[in-house]
């Protein structure tokens, strides 16, 4: 048989409106042999006689032609896919058409993922989606990020849930934003019912990049730059900080403490003091190199790709490295079977903890630095670490900080995913998906022995070290049918069965007299016999049946039914079996015959859905059990013997929350699609919330948690988008908004559930109350102050009596609100809240002759915050003897020469308890923050063609620009993870490691 010979093919490849089409994909089908059009749609190629060349490229249709002997020049018209031309998102199970769908999903591109420097892909949603609230942890590298769909929907467990390339997960903290492809956000129950018992709080589905055919592709990407804090804190120097204390002294008929003569020094001198903020903190390097490789026949597509991430904390001994690697290969068996696997595997390490997270981290260097008197050296002569006689409340900040290279965490985990895809015959296929997820964790703290003096000091020494693994997964079978109908209507189906467990367990040692040589920084090396050692254990596992349909008759009227039965092993057999379904339709009404005519009209569609979700994560692990305490001694005749105690009664009935929603929606699209808009208006109450149920006190045992609660959201989303161009200039622009109004409906009777203890001498900041939003700021009303004893003379109740006999001029006027003539804890009331009146985003996109720009805007508008942080450099009186530093706008505090401001005065003797928690302490933490701007160049391809690179882009980026807001703390952008994570506390400030402003310079390279 006669080898067929190589031929030389060149040719053009063109759009359907003769435009050219650069890297067009151009493939010798059945093998890798291939390039790409240049940017003038051109290509050349040597390829066997009698061949056939596969042309490809993203939107368009795939072409095959076949190449003969005669064959020297070719021109290829690509028409536009009819798939993108109708916009195909991913669905729960499946995808598809935008204008087919009956629910609420919105849509972020690979593109807009990346435009912001983190590690974190959530963190990268901020600002992009109406309805999606998209909170940072903390600004400490390697710290997580919160998410909240559609608001707050519960007291307990309000985080979504995540599926990558199909499989269900808990966080995506293991990818990095350049892993996506894109993202769908599902937030009704029309798009979520099909996730069942998992679906309450929304569901953000995560498609990865996988490779496309062709030759082997490469493309490196990277960034450097560096952060910085964005903004410090105006505190008094040493003179205003001394001038104040002594003031307080003075005010309080008390002589000055022994450290008088260092107070009198530092107003004589006008000394400036310690900056301590300036102190722990730095410029830090961020990294990130990625370097893919992707190609394949039609028969195999692979991509193979790794990453590194380093971010370097702006305050000292803090950061974060990050290592990705990603493996995937699509394989077509025959005509009828595909399959697929894919591998992530990340390893991620964090040093130090400075993040200001207060209630799980006692200590933190961000408040020691502001908590500090800057009169002080913390340094002696020689260098060593001198005793803070002033703030004794606050360690040695320098050797804290120093200490917190010894804390330590790392992790790795291992995502992997596979699939199997069979074509029975025409319309119905078949997929099975298996996916596993293995992590395990190892944070590591030392705390050295030491002594400065008789309050800054530890002994003995500690290392904490814990270990846990944690292995979960999940199986997926499920069929799909299509059938389109002569009319032009059409019918879908899917329907399938669903396995998931998750398993895991971990032990935890703190030791002690552990030496502080690092090479002995191990338990092993501990010297005591009170070790202590703590164990946790977990299994739960869901076995669930889901269907879904969708009838679309001739593009103008569709319906879609979904159904799914969920048996969870998280509560016992009676309740553990669920029901959840949603119905959703929708009118397409510009395909009606009367608006045919309507040019500048292309779509106006009408969509309405309701269904019910549940919320399995609302309840603790074995939530349903009594809980023990052991090391108990009974005595039985006269002999202690060990034993247990019940300290919180069971309930065998506790199940899932549950959410019932509903959703009316509108989406348009005018001008030839150039403007976009869509609406939505959502009530969705939950039902069976879980929370503590009311116990008579006689029983002796704290309340188990019960479904007696019911909470309601309702709002408003809006999002609006335009695009056009003016000459060779190309603009979008996008907005969207978000109104929310949050109430909770019944707590079972039981009583309002106080929580955001900021610290000791405050207590409790928020309240949780029926007809009112979770976690409502509860606290007396302050008007200023009394100016003058007139005023506090003329303040007095019905019977003549002084409502505040212990204030004198210059303290804090609270609000009598119950009339009783008396300032007491009746008096409290309604403060505001860290709900806001509403959210909102925005971001313009520009391109002209290969420059492109890029600004994206987020803001909240009508929150409040509790500065807790801020709650010492307010004060007015000192707290058990000790004086915090303070803020500088207290020097313009009430004294007799400045007897109009209302800013409180000093004093060692507060007999008016003007640091009582009150209005003074609540902040408008309304902002607008400039989250990215970004300039970007993409050379020419007719220089790139010369060196064999097939696309290069450079830009320079910033992120947190600016921020414009009233709020005195750090950072008006305020998490619930420094209480534990939780909602009780959302709008307390803590004290959280601030975001830092980023300046980057980066690049892609494709060759």
């Amino acid at each position: 048989m006669p080898l067929r010979a190589d031929v030389p093919v060149s040719g053009k490849v063109l759009d359907s409106k003769g435009g050219v089409l650069p890297g067009v994909s151009v493939v010798v089908k059945g093998t890798t042999t291939g390039t790409s059009t240049d940017g003038n749609g051109a290509f050349t190629l040597v390829v066997p006689e009698n061949s056939v060349l596969v042309f490809s490229f993203v939107g368009y249709t795939r072409q095959e032609v076949p190449v003969n002997g005669a064959t020297s020049s070719l021109s290829v018209t690509l028409s536009e896919s009819a798939q993108e031309m109708e916009n195909v998102v991913v669905i729960g199970y499946g995808t598809a058409r935008k204008s087919d769908l009956t629910g609420s999903v919105a849509s972020v591109s690979s593109a807009q993922l990346t435009q912001v420097a983190t590690s974190n892909p959530v963190q990268a949603l901020q600002g992009r989606v109406a309805g999606v609230e998209v909170t940072s942890n903390s600004g400490q590298p390697g710290s997580g990020t919160r998410i909240r769909v559609r608001g707050v929907g519960t007291i307990n467990n309000a985080d979504p849930l995540y599926v990558v390339d199909g499989i269900q997960t808990s966080d995506i903290g293991f990818l990095l934003p350049a892993d996506i492809e894109s993202t769908e956000i599902l937030k009704d129950a029309s798009a979520t019912a099909i996730y069942g018992s998992r679906g309450a709080n929304g569901v953000v589905l995560i498609t990865t990049k996988h490779g496309k055919a062709g030759a082997t592709q490469f493309n490196l990407s990277g960034y450097t730059g560096f952060q910085e804090i964005r903004r410090t804190l105006p505190l008094t120097t040493a003179a205003q900080y001394a001038t104040l204390v002594t003031e307080a002294y003075a005010n309080g008929g008390i002589p000055l403490p022994n450290y008088g003569p260092q107070l009198q020094e530092a107003i004589q001198t006008n000394a400036k003091g310690v900056d301590y903020q300036d102190l722990i903190t730095q410029k830090g390097l961020i990294t990130n190199y990625s370097l893919s490789a992707s190609g394949g026949s039609e028969q195999n597509r692979y991509l193979v790709s790794g990453s590194y991430f380093q971010q370097n904390g702006i305050i000292k001994n803090s950061g974060f490295k990050k290592y990705v690697i990603r493996v995937n290969d699509d394989v077509v068996l025959t005509k009828h079977i595909k399959a697929g696997v894919a591998a992530t595997f990340t390893n991620n390490n964090q040093t130090g903890s400075g993040d200001g997270q207060g209630g799980s981290q006692p200590y933190q260097v961000l408040q020691y630095a502001l908590q500090v008197n800057p009169i002080i050296n913390p340094f002696g002569p020689n260098g060593s670490y001198t005793e803070d006689v002033i703030t004794r409340n606050a360690l040695n900040v320098p050797r804290y900080l120093d200490e917190q290279q010894f804390n330590k965490v790392q992790n790795n985990n291992l995502f992997s995913s596979s699939y199997l895809d069979i074509e029975l015959f025409k319309g119905l296929s078949f997929r099975s998906t298996f996916g596993i997820n293995y992590f395990n964790n190892h944070p590591k703290q030392y705390l050295p022995q030491y002594y400065i003096g008789p309050v800054d000091q530890r002994t003995p020494s500690q290392l904490i070290e814990t270990r846990t693994e944690n292995v979960s997964w999940v199986w997926s079978n499920y069929a799909n049918y299509n059938k389109t109908f002569a009319d032009n209507s059409t019918f879908s189906a899917t329907l399938g069965q669903e396995a998931q467990r998750g398993y895991g367990n971990g032990i935890s040692i703190t030791a002690y007299n552990v030496p502080a040589t690092a090479s002995l920084q191990y338990i092993s090396a501990s010297r005591s016999a009170d070790n202590v050692v703590r164990s946790t254990q977990y299994d739960g596992s869901l076995f669930s049946y889901f269907g879904r349909a969708n009838y679309n008759f001739r593009d103008r009227y569709l319906v879609t039914g979904t159904l799914r039965f969920d048996q969870t092993s998280k509560f016992l057999g009676p309740v553990r079996t669920g029901i959840f379904p949603s119905v959703g339709a929708a009118w397409n009404i510009s395909n009606e015959e009367f608006l045919k005519n309507v040019n500048y009209l292309s779509v106006l569609k009408l969509r309405a859905s309701y269904g019910q979700v549940g919320n399995q994560n609302a309840a603790p692990n074995y939530g349903y059990a009594s809980v023990a305490n052991n090391n108990q001694t009974y005595i039985f005749n006269g002999t202690p013997a060990p034993g247990l105690a019940i300290t919180q009664i069971n309930n065998p009935d506790l199940k899932w929350e549950t959410a019932i929603t509903t959703d009316v929606g509108l989406d348009a699209e005018l001008f030839n699609s150039q403007l976009t808009l869509t609406a939505d208006y959502f009530d969705r109450r939950t039902r069976d919330m879980i929370a503590l149920l009311p116990v008579p006190d006689y029983v002796g045992q704290a309340p188990a948690p019960a479904n007696v609660g019911s909470l309601r959201n309702r709002g408003l989303e809006l999002a609006l988008n335009y695009r056009n161009e003016i000459g060779k200039l190309q603009y979008n622009v996008g907005v969207n908004f978000t109104k929310i109004n949050n109430e909770v409906t019944s707590l079972g009777g039981g009583n309002a559930i106080a929580s955001g203890n900021v610290l000791p001498q405050i207590g409790n900041v928020t309240l949780t109350d029926v007809g009112r939003e979770i976690a409502y700021f509860y606290g007396l009303q302050a008007q200023g102050v009394f100016h003058s004893q007139g005023e506090i003379d003329a303040y007095r109740n019905a019977d003549g009596a002084l409502v505040q006999p212990g204030a004198k001029p210059g303290d804090v006027r609270y609000v009598d609100k119950n009339g009783d003539g008396a300032i007491t804890a009746a008096d409290n009331t309604y403060l505001g809240s860290g709900t806001p009146n509403f959210t909102y985003g925005a971001s313009l996109n520009l391109s002209y002759s290969g420059f492109d720009f890029k600004v994206l805007f987020y803001g909240v508008q009508g929150a409040e915050a509790i500065n807790g942080a801020g709650f010492n450099l307010n004060k007015s009186a000192d707290f058990v003897g000790v004086w915090s530093n303070f803020y500088a706008s207290r020097m313009d505090r009430w004294t007799p020469s400045n007897p109009n401001s209302n800013q409180p005065r000093v004093t060692s003797a507060d007999t008016n308890g003007n640091d009582r928690f009150s209005s003074r302490y609540v902040e408008d933490a309304s902002y607008l923050r400039a989250r990215n701007m970004e300039l970007g160049y993409t050379l020419p391809q007719a220089f790139l063609s010369k060196v064999k690179v097939r696309g290069a882009r450079v830009f320079a980026s910033v992120d947190n620009v600016f921020t414009l807001t009233k709020y005195t703390g750090y950072d008006p952008e305020i998490s619930t993870s420094a209480f534990y994570n939780n909602p009780l506390a959302y709008g307390v400030d803590y004290g959280n490691y601030p975001q830092a402003r980023t300046y980057r310079l980066g690049f892609n390279v494709q060759f």
